[in-house]
Order: C-alpha cells, then sequence, then structure tokens
C-alpha cells in the first residue's frame, strides 16, 4: 500500500491520508484479478 498510496504524498492532513487509503483499497479490491497488478505488487513486496 505505501508504494501505490503513499510514495510521493504530502497530505495536509490525517483524513486527507486516510482517504486516499480507502480509495486505494477499495480500487485494489476492486482489481483482485488483474495479473499484471500482481505482477508489480509481487515486486514491490520483494524489495
Amino acid at each position: 500500500m505505501r508504494y501505490f498510496a503513499l510514495d510521493g504524498t504530502d497530505h495536509a492532513s490525517h483524513e486527507e491520508q486516510g482517504s486516499t487509503i480507502r480509495r486505494y483499497i477499495t480500487w485494489r479490491n476492486r482489481h483482485a484479478d488483474d495479473v499484471r497488478l500482481r505482477q508489480i505488487v509481487t515486486r514491490a513486496n520483494v524489495a
């Protein structure tokens, strides 16, 4: 999640950061079966 939702961000508040995290989780759950996304996540988890 850090790689996709938080890297390179400068949130003005915790509420804004929480909103970004919730949007990422919602998006990720809708794309759970995406093979390309799984490959990216796998690479990110290794690092």
